[in-house]
């Protein structure tokens, strides 16, 4: 009797065929980014889509930097890291008082 040929471990784990195995997410994003289905160009990350949700559900009065980091439930360099390619890309806004920043969706 011979034994049964094993699966090649892509088979077994299709994942394993991935280098990066968010680049299908990546690659949807773009794609609906460029059919115009989806405007969140900057967004690379789940944490930003939080943010941009928390920006939308506090309007007219934004929030800051450091009511941002509280509400997603990390440091205020963090959720800055995660702010500024999105307003780079003119997803947010801030008003800079002093040295403290207030976002929002413009």
């Amino acid at each position: 009797m011979k034994p049964a040929p094993s699966s090649p471990s892509s088979l077994r784990n299709p994942g394993a065929l991935l280098k990066n195995p968010s680049a299908p997410v990546d690659s949807l994003r773009m794609l609906t980014v460029a059919m115009g289905i989806n405007n969140h160009e900057a967004v690379n990350v789940p944490e930003q889509e939080i943010i941009l949700r928390l920006l939308k559900e506090h309007g007219d009065e934004g929030l800051s930097t450091r009511e941002l980091a509280n509400f997603c439930g990390m440091s205020i360099y963090r959720v800055r890291h995660l702010l500024l390619p999105l307003e780079k890309y003119g997803q947010v806004s801030r008003n800079k008082m002093q040295k403290h920043h207030r976002w929002f969706l413009p």
